[in-house]
């Protein structure tokens, strides 16, 4: 037993010995620090290239022209000059003045002239056989009366009114050339005019035949009691 701890004693140093000489015993071993810093690895760092500026972003460039200062020259005011008046050219367009209207030229439709005056003995010469209302042997008898519009003025004042009229009762039983005899207030006589051209009569007759008549007279009432 002994000697088996004594071989073990020796082998323990042995060992020992070994880890702490061992780098003196390898070839090289005494070089080995230096070797390792020989074997670091180095890295060669290339230059980099110069690089051209970046153009400017538009909104940079925006607010940098805005920042610089505008020329005002060109927005110097003109200088003063005299008043003088400027000569127009005539114009190609010239605008042709409308020459008057014929003498003979009617008036505006729809338009009614009120003439006045007894012109029952000239009116209506041309009619063929016209009589006067004393020597016929039937008078004109109205068979369809034409109510007159009173005048919106006249109501509104509650103004009553008459207005006769003169005409002439053709052979058929038209009206023709109906005229103012007299009126209790103008305002009323152009209504009176347009209703008694649309009355109709039955013609007076001349030894049973049916002729024209004048000297007709129809006296139109204006009344707002009875609503005429």
């Amino acid at each position: 037993m002994h000697r088996d701890q004594l071989l073990g004693i020796l082998i323990a140093l042995l060992i020992h010995a070994g880890f702490a000489f061992g780098h003196y015993l390898i070839p090289g071993g005494s070089g080995r620090k230096s070797a390792d810093a020989e074997d670091v690895p180095t890295i060669a760092i290339t230059p980099m290239p110069i690089l051209a500026p970046e153009p400017p972003d538009p909104s940079e460039a925006d607010a940098l022209a805005e920042a610089e200062p505008a020329d005002l020259s060109d927005l110097a005011p003109p200088p003063m000059q005299a008043d003088t008046p400027a000569v127009v050219a005539p114009s190609a367009f010239q605008q042709k003045l409308q020459p008057p209207p014929p003498p003979n030229l009617g008036g505006p439709a729809g338009a009614i002239t009120i003439p006045k005056g007894n012109f029952g003995a000239a009116a209506g010469t041309g009619l063929k056989g016209l009589f006067d209302l004393a020597a016929l042997d039937q008078k004109p008898v109205p068979r369809f009366i034409a109510k007159p519009t009173y005048p919106y003025e006249m109501r509104r004042a509650r103004v009553n009114g008459e207005v006769v009229i003169g005409l002439i009762v053709d052979a058929e039983g038209n009206v023709i050339n109906p005229y103012i005899i007299s009126s209790t207030n103008p305002a009323f006589e152009a209504e009176a005019l347009r209703a008694i051209l649309r009355w109709k009569f039955r013609p007076g007759k001349k030894s049973g035949v049916s002729v024209s008549t004048r000297n007709v007279q129809v006296p139109l009432v204006f009344n707002l009691a009875t609503g005429a």
